[in-house]
């Protein structure tokens, strides 16, 4: 199963796409995604109206539709998934400098992951990722290897570090428009089918997913 672990809508700053462009956008492009996560900067929209549209939307696209967040920390940006009332009651996720450390620990600890975005680029994640994972061990399970808007030196880094530290790759878009060069770029790919975020969480730290690039059609 593929999933875009990285993308973005109107409810980040950064783009004005509304999330059923990017479903409109998988459909003609006759590709096969299973799933997309839409992970809004500093965003985690709560389960109302949000929730209903994600919904609709997955049932008439017939994909799955994962909520996520990008976090600003201390060391960079850092992708989220599996947050519950626990994780938002002890952090203000709106907030700029979050402390990376005690983040990934507690998210951990609810069942999610914390996975360090871009790592090279901008980031304080690439140089701290061996002190990071000595002290959080396996709470720090994965990293983002594979980013659409990388630089190819960038994404390599980025895979020797995963590689040489045992951590999971993992892929995204990180896309902000709903176009060519920016979506259905890479992805993750997921060894099992995933229905709910909660075992995508536990497909990654299982250590079942790897990243994923889309080619051309033939």
């Amino acid at each position: 199963m593929i999933a875009d672990l990285h993308v973005h809508t109107r409810l980040s700053a950064d783009s004005n796409v509304a999330p059923e462009q990017y479903l409109e956008f998988v459909k003609r492009s006759g590709r096969a995604l299973g799933a997309i996560c839409f992970t809004e900067h500093r965003l985690f929209p709560g389960d109302d109206e949000v929730g209903r549209l994600y919904a609709e939307l997955a049932e008439r696209f017939e994909i799955a539709i994962f909520k996520g967040i990008e976090t600003d920390t201390d060391l960079g940006h850092l992708l989220l998934f599996g947050v519950n009332d626990e994780v938002t009651r002890r952090f203000d996720l709106t907030a700029r400098m979050l402390k990376s450390d005690s983040l990934i620990e507690v998210l951990h600890h609810e069942g999610g992951v914390a996975i360090p975005a871009h790592p090279f680029r901008d980031s304080g994640y690439g140089s701290r990722l061996d002190a990071l994972l000595s002290r959080h061990g396996a709470a720090l399970g994965a990293v983002e290897v594979l980013n659409g808007q990388n630089s190819a030196e960038e994404n390599r880094r980025a895979e020797d570090a995963a590689l040489k530290l045992g951590l999971t790759a993992v892929g995204g878009s990180d896309a902000h428009f709903a176009t060519a060069k920016w979506f259905m770029t890479v992805a993750t790919e997921f060894e099992r089918e995933v229905k709910t975020v909660e075992q995508m969480c536990a497909e990654i730290r299982a250590g079942r997913a790897r990243p994923y690039t889309f080619f051309e059609p033939t």
